[in-house]
């Protein structure tokens, strides 16, 4: 044993892809390479396909949420039927009781179909929220260790984690300007997680 640490397959990635030196030059500017390791790990958040999310793709999701609102016609068509009225009303059958009170059962699914339409407009692949965050977690570190952005160095460091070759300097500068609210929102994020850290750490 030479005492070595074991490289991590995020190190492994960013020297594949020749981007370790921009990694000291940020840890020269002062940040801490062990904090920026640890952001860069997160990169599995950025992943918003529909096959990691729900286990399937648009197609089938969407056909998920057709499924469910036939299903609610299905209910709504036997809850008018003259059985399930002798068996709520006339004979009163415990598990029948109620079933007409609202919401109903196919109301209910119904707004569950509508709930999950909503969702598949908000998050995906399309929309990148958690991509977003995470790049905007990353700028946000740099800027608070550095108060610069360190544009070719992060560009470098993201892409090579990616593993997207057309992720440039130009393209990360062009992310940051559009997405500051992201950045500001992260940074006052950090600020606060290490006010906290202060706070709890034990005094001498």
């Amino acid at each position: 044993m030479n005492g070595k640490k074991p490289i991590s397959h995020i190190e492994r990635a960013l020297e594949e892809y020749g981007a370790l030196p921009h990694m000291q030059t940020l840890v020269a500017a002062g940040c801490n390479r062990d904090e920026i390791l640890a952001a860069m790990k997160l990169a599995f958040l950025a992943d918003e396909s529909w096959e990691k999310q729900v286990k399937m793709n648009l197609r089938t999701l969407k056909g998920s949420i057709a499924q469910i609102r036939h299903c609610s016609r299905i209910i709504d068509r036997l809850n008018a039927s003259e059985l399930i009225y002798r068996a709520s009303i006339e004979h009163r059958i415990p598990q029948f009781v109620g079933l007409h009170e609202s919401p109903t059962l196919a109301q209910r699914l119904r707004e569950y179909a509508d709930m999950l339409d909503w969702l598949r407009h908000v998050f995906g692949p399309k929309r990148n929220l958690r991509r977003h965050t995470w790049k905007g977690w990353i700028v946000a570190i740099v800027m608070e260790d550095t108060k610069r952005p360190h544009d070719r160095e992060v560009s470098s460091l993201i892409a090579a984690v990616l593993d997207d070759s057309r992720y440039s300097e130009s393209a990360h500068r062009a992310w940051r300007s559009k997405h500051t609210d992201v950045v500001d929102l992260m940074r006052e994020t950090l600020q606060e997680h290490r006010r906290e850290n202060v706070l709890r750490s034990p005094r001498i």
